[in-house]
């Protein structure tokens, strides 16, 4: 961190910031990524020569222009200048400074990408990829399905415990984003995959010798699966099944938001599907329905290929 190359008034208030919101709770990935944020800010306040904290927001817009000239990306530039909010909140907060500089500060146009997916037809060879003969294949084949059926986030996935699963009702209940609860339904062919992993999972740790564990998916120490541990093995599936390069794991999710809505389900039940809770997040898909929609149009009328 910079924070040792500056001056007391500058750098010492950072790592006080820092230090409360440590107590505060904040997650060790957060306060790393909020680190990284501030030490940008702090450099930058050092090589402008900033006397102190209490700043003009023209003064505070050179630093987001900076970023710019910097060619980082808009995704970067936003969050840099929200961990910036937040630290010029906390010092507004706090009486260090007399008005907050940062409260009209804006992040830049963001570039709308819309999500990849894959096709019908590669999420059915990547289903379709190996068959459950073990603990190892049975539980691929229940993460790729339930990922597929319910649209899951990996997160959400290995959140799961044997308590939250409703066989007779096909429902999962699922801890998401801001630990708002909710069920989901998966499918006949997905309660068999379950059932079949269920089998081999209780084999595997009588075999083993290993404690009973509440974590739905397991590791080869009988513990809770992590989600870089699923990352790291879809990945693996996605390229042994031969789909597209650069689809992250994260695509099945969109898949299954995708081919619901091309096949004609309300876009406000795929809302509450995903956990959504603003409507605008899952009207990205509309587009990728609206791609279908105009490939089957071409095909379709009579004028089109004219």
């Amino acid at each position: 961190m910079l924070a040792g190359k500056a001056s007391p008034a500058l750098g010492e208030v950072v790592g006080a910031y820092h230090l409360e919101q440590r107590a505060r709770g904040v997650s060790p990935h957060t306060a790393r990524a909020q680190a990284g944020d501030l030490d940008k800010l702090l450099d930058h306040a050092l090589r402008a020569q900033w006397g102190s904290w209490e700043v003009s927001p023209r003064t505070l817009r050179g630093f987001a222009l900076e970023l710019g000239d910097r060619g980082l990306d808009p995704a970067s530039q936003a969050r840099i200048l929200s961990s910036a909010r937040g630290f010029f909140k906390w010092l507004w907060e706090t009486q260090r400074i007399q008005q907050n500089p940062a409260s009209g500060l804006k992040n830049p146009k963001q570039v709308k990408r819309l999500p990849a997916f894959l096709t019908e037809g590669e999420s059915q060879a990547l289903l379709d990829l190996e068959p459950s003969v073990d603990f190892p294949s049975s539980r691929l084949a229940c993460l790729l399905e339930l990922l597929y059926a319910s649209g899951l986030r990996v997160s959400e996935l290995v959140g799961l415990d044997l308590q939250d699963l409703y066989p007779e009702q096909r429902t999962l209940r699922v801890l998401g984003k801001g630990r708002k609860e909710r069920l989901v339904p998966f499918h006949a062919q997905a309660a068999s995959i379950l059932d079949t992993y269920l089998g081999f999972r209780s084999s595997f740790l009588a075999a083993k010798a290993l404690a009973a564990s509440p974590a739905l998916f397991l590791n080869q120490r009988g513990g809770r699966l992590t989600a870089t541990s699923v990352r790291t093995l879809l990945r693996s599936a996605l390229e042994a099944a031969a789909v597209r390069s650069r689809v992250s794991p994260h695509a099945l999710r969109h898949s299954f938001a995708t081919h619901l809505l091309n096949r004609g389900m309300d876009l406000r039940a795929i809302q509450e599907l995903l956990g959504h809770a603003s409507l605008s997040t899952t009207q990205r898909y509309t587009h990728l329905g609206l791609e279908e929609l105009a490939l089957t149009y071409e095909k379709a009328h009579p004028r089109a290929k004219s």
